[in-house]
């Protein structure tokens, strides 16, 4: 099982993103981890809003992020650390 959040929108943390904005990201990414989450998949397909799905097993990871990358879609895929930062991964 998967927590899916939404967007309007993709932006990267340069650009614009204020402080405010990276402290709730932090604390969105301790909430996951406290609730068990493991993986974070940052999702943009080529159509419709961007989202992000927190995911607990490297399959769910996967089964979520293979029908958006073969749709030309792309995913990026980040392991949760303790203190709320990201770790970029690795399919």
């Amino acid at each position: 099982m998967a927590l899916v959040l939404r967007h309007d929108k993709y932006k990267q943390y340069w650009e614009g993103v204020g402080r405010k904005e990276i402290l709730a990201e932090t604390r969105l990414n301790l909430l996951a981890l406290e609730y068990g989450y493991k993986y974070r998949l940052d999702i943009r397909p080529r159509k419709g809003l961007s989202r992000v799905e927190f995911v607990r097993t490297l399959t769910e990871a996967r089964v979520v992020g293979r029908p958006v990358r073969r749709s030309k879609g792309a995913v990026e895929f980040f392991r949760l650390c303790g203190d709320g930062t990201l770790q970029r991964h690795q399919w």
